[in-house]
């Protein structure tokens, strides 16, 4: 079954878009945390922030999308 996920295309496509989401909503929440200042965005490494936000955002993305896919490959299948 995991074969049979991963060669989906939908399912990478779900990745990307919920990744995406994720990330804005994370950068966002973790913004306001901090009171919506300037400096928010002064006192972090641009490349170490982008990577991990592109790297949570993938992981959470991946995580949540397999769980759907393979629910709905399991109930297809019964």
């Amino acid at each position: 079954m995991i074969k049979r996920i991963l060669s989906d295309t939908k399912f990478w496509k779900s990745v990307a878009s919920l990744g995406s989401a994720f990330i804005v909503v994370f950068v966002v929440l973790f913004w306001g945390v901090n009171g919506f200042k300037i400096s928010f965005w002064d006192e972090r490494d641009p490349v170490e922030f982008v990577g991990v936000c592109i790297a949570s955002g993938l992981v959470y993305g991946f995580f949540v999308t397999y769980g759907k896919f393979w629910a709905k490959y399991k109930r297809d299948q019964q």
